[in-house]
């Protein structure tokens, strides 16, 4: 068999941070609701509202394993909705003549993409927040642009492409003591996956996070809102969630959440356990294989995502890497899988200041539970041939500028 016609048992997943595989007990708690009890919750009848009982179950234990109150949280149909939601709610809820947001330039897609869009209709005065070179936000970068008018602070709580873990719960604590007024929110997506978060702790009036990136199934997704945060509805034309999400609610995969976030809670020791050792191997290793490469986002593991390894390769395009990946049965990324296919850096690392052209040599692998010691051997020995080989095909001299030493671990 060759490499181009392994079949998908054979093939190595390493996008994690992208999406994960449906965990079996999980669609096996899903399944009922996909078959026999497929009945609309707001309907009065019994099988109705057994489908009811089973969404208020679900939340019940997604607010009990994540320490809310059930009325704070709101069923979405995943990240971007709730990143969307929580943005547009509050800015359209708030009464103020002039109204200002602050976010940061590493945000993820469906944070930036709609601030931008109320700041080109004038709704909005925007202040991006640049990265330290670690990929991390500071408290005293957000305070620098703090103005009387300021309404609302949308920060991730970690970076999906670099893996750098914010300290939110810091940042938003010192924010909230002297200016108690603004609303806060995090885009919690990676972090809920891969590490304990406490609600309570985050200090944060919303929060957003989803079930496909840990092992539960797309189309399910929360916002939390912090008992008291005024907010706006985006999709109206139902009494749903309180009036702030209209749309028959989905059942199977809200069941699924839950069950996912339970799951996640119980393996997350073992599941930190088994991707931190991977992913040191990688980090340790990858350098001393590949000259003129770098590790991108923080070396200090205890600020990273487990399983959560992104790099920098210098005189190889991300996407020519990706491909040949591809046909070697290895899945990767080149960065957050919403703008794969783009031929621009990564805006996270122009942010971070790496340099355009050492930039669109990114790569981005991130574990999960079911890769294996073998896997990751099979990388480091693919990987760094397909980076000579890609190399060889150019005729231009590979010496490397002055202004990538910064960013080059080998």
């Amino acid at each position: 068999m060759t490499d181009q016609n392994k079949n998908h048992s054979d093939r190595i997943y390493l996008d994690h941070a992208a999406t994960t595989p449906l965990d079996p007990l999980v669609l096996e708690q899903m399944m009922p609701y996909l078959t026999s009890s497929w009945h609309n919750p707001s309907s009065i009848y019994i099988e109705a509202q057994n489908t009811r009982r089973a969404i208020d179950q679900a939340r019940h234990l997604i607010a009990s394993t994540m320490n809310c109150s059930v009325n704070e949280l709101l069923f979405t149909s995943g990240g971007s909705e709730s990143d969307n939601l929580a943005i547009k709610g509050v800015v359209e809820v708030n009464t103020n003549r002039t109204k200002h947001v602050i976010t940061s330039a590493g945000e993820h897609h469906a944070v930036l993409d709609p601030l931008e869009d109320l700041a080109r209709r004038n709704e909005i005065s925007l202040s991006v927040v640049p990265l330290r070179t670690d990929g991390s936000i500071h408290f005293e970068d957000i305070e620098a642009r703090i103005q009387s008018d300021t309404i609302l602070i949308s920060l991730m709580h970690a970076n999906n492409e670099i893996g750098t873990i914010n300290d939110i719960p810091h940042i938003f604590k010192k924010i909230k003591t002297t200016y108690e007024r603004i609303s806060l929110h995090t885009d919690a997506v990676q972090s809920v996956a891969h590490i304990p978060v406490d609600l309570s702790e985050l200090h944060a009036d919303l929060v957003s996070f989803t079930a496909h990136k840990l092992y539960g199934p797309r189309g399910a997704g929360a916002l939390y809102i912090r008992s008291g945060t005024p907010l706006h509805g985006q999709i109206l034309g139902g009494g749903q969630e309180e009036g702030l999400r209209a749309g028959t609610e989905n059942t199977p995969a809200i069941v699924g959440f839950a069950s996912a976030i339970e799951l996640a809670s119980k393996r997350m020791t073992n599941d930190i356990r088994h991707d931190r050792e991977l992913q040191q191997t990688l980090m340790t290793e990858l350098p001393r294989r590949i000259p003129c490469m770098g590790i991108t986002g923080t070396k200090d593991l205890n600020s990273r995502l487990p399983g959560h390894v992104s790099c920098v390769i210098g005189f190889v395009e991300g996407e020519s890497i990706l491909l040949a990946l591809d046909l070697m049965g290895i899945a990767a990324s080149s960065g957050s899988a919403c703008t794969t296919g783009s031929i621009e850096p990564s805006h996270v690392l122009t942010a971070m200041g790496v340099p355009f052209d050492l930039a669109r040599g990114s790569l981005r692998i991130s574990l999960g539970r079911e890769t294996t010691k073998e896997a990751i051997g099979s990388l480091l020995t693919s990987l760094p041939d397909i980076v000579q080989r890609l190399r060889a095909l150019s005729p231009k001299e590979q010496i490397p500028p002055a202004e990538w030493a910064t960013w080059l671990d080998s």
